[in-house]
């Protein structure tokens, strides 16, 4: 029986002028990933699994708020193979900005999963 593993995982990204926070709790098979510009704020949450059995397409809803918009439940990186809880905290519709988290978030999660 392997060990449990539960680590925090923390980045601070400057995007232009601001201060974007990632954080990243690794647990075994499960990941919580919350991402903000205030420290210590969660938003709304939405989950992510991969694929399993015959299915090819990984799942992904929202559990916790009204509007987690489109962009919380893709931005899970699914392709390692374990389940993310995304939590953003990023108003706003910047398309650059949603382009920069998602980048450093998967830097990020590539050599936490690694």
């Amino acid at each position: 029986m392997a060990e449990p593993k539960f680590m925090i995982h923390q980045a601070t990204h400057l995007f232009m002028t601001e201060p974007i926070y990632f954080q990243i709790v690794q647990m075994q098979g499960a990941n919580v990933v919350w991402i903000g510009k205030q420290a210590g704020k969660m938003g709304d949450m939405a989950v992510a699994v991969p694929a399993f059995g015959s299915q090819n397409i990984p799942s992904a809803t929202t559990v916790l708020g009204n509007d987690v918009k489109e962009y919380s439940r893709n931005i899970a990186p699914l392709k390692y193979g374990e389940q993310f809880f995304v939590s953003l905290d990023i108003s706003g519709q910047d398309d650059m900005l949603n382009v920069f988290v998602e980048k450093k978030l998967n830097d990020m999660v590539k050599t936490v999963i690694a």
